[in-house]
């Protein structure tokens, strides 16, 4: 089984930061250079509210209506997970690293200069806008399509304020675990054994054999055998290697989480779902 996002976009991180291909070489909104107190200004409006791992909203709300990572991959296009860390802000800008389609990473440049429309600041020299509504921020950012052709903007909602480190899967996993996970649940296994278990917004889980930690599969990108939801577990006996030795096929219904047995078909280009090995019941 392939390794978890997370696990990818650290090496991703580090082994392979490539250049945003969306990032034009020239700011061409402007040929008014901002002076000192302007950048301060815009800075100081900006940076408290910015800060924050940032989600894709078309994604992370289909994926909980659907409660399937699968069912969303058509928007799970561009960048779709941020961690924009305001305390590494140089100058009039901001660098960091943003994820594209829950499996790539590239370069990112926030100007703290005026937009093309008022009220907005440069994302990679296109446009970053908020808006807040109920006391709920969301930032608004244009990008290139899947064609590079045409500029489309793309809605992100705040799923933390900081994480305690660059780890760009935390905040996906995060929300996903929070919008259709996180709970307590009364377990049958296959034998009629029951047991109580909880699964939490951080990715823990206890009570279930010897796992302690679980991760869904985000990653799925048209590679073989990602034809299925996908749940891992990590067993806590065996932390030396840090992989995660349990994987389940899930599917949601109402208060009912069922894991399913799988295997590959014949030439291991996708994944036939088994006989339902676990059935779990979230308690209200």
């Amino acid at each position: 089984m392939k390794p978890t996002f997370y696990i990818l976009f650290i090496a991703a991180f580090f082994l392979s930061c490539r250049s945003n291909p969306k990032q034009t070489a020239k700011d061409t909104t402007t040929n008014i250079k901002p002076t000192a107190d302007q950048t301060q200004e815009l800075i100081k409006k900006f940076r408290p509210i910015i800060q924050g791992v940032w989600v894709k909203k078309d994604y992370i709300d289909k994926v909980i209506k659907t409660k399937s990572p699968l069912a969303a991959i058509d928007e799970c296009r561009g960048i779709t997970i941020m961690y924009i860390n305001t305390d590494h802000i140089k100058g009039d800008s901001l660098q960091f690293i943003a994820g594209y389609f829950n499996h790539d990473s590239g370069n990112v440049t926030i100007q703290f200069k005026p937009g093309k429309n008022p009220s907005t600041i440069l994302f990679n020299n296109e446009d970053l806008s908020y808006s807040i509504e109920n006391g709920d921020t969301t930032i608004t950012v244009f990008q290139y399509d899947n064609q590079k052709k045409l500029i489309v903007k793309a809605k992100f909602i705040k799923a933390l304020n900081r994480q305690s480190d660059d780890d760009l899967g935390y905040g996906m996993n995060y929300m996903i675990d929070k919008g259709i996970f996180s709970g307590n649940y009364i377990l049958t296994d296959s034998t009629g054994s029951v047991s109580k278990i909880s699964f939490t917004n951080d990715g823990k889980v206890s009570g279930f054999l010897n796992f302690s930690e679980y991760n869904i599969n985000i990653d799925l990108n048209n590679d073989a055998m990602d034809n299925l939801d996908m749940i891992f577990f990590r067993d806590k006996k065996k932390t030396a290697d840090n992989n995660f030795h349990g994987d389940y096929s899930f599917k949601l219904n109402s208060d009912t989480l069922s894991l399913f047995d799988t295997h590959p078909n014949v030439d291991s280009s996708e994944l036939i779902l088994g006989k339902r090995i676990y059935k779990l019941v979230k308690q209200k």
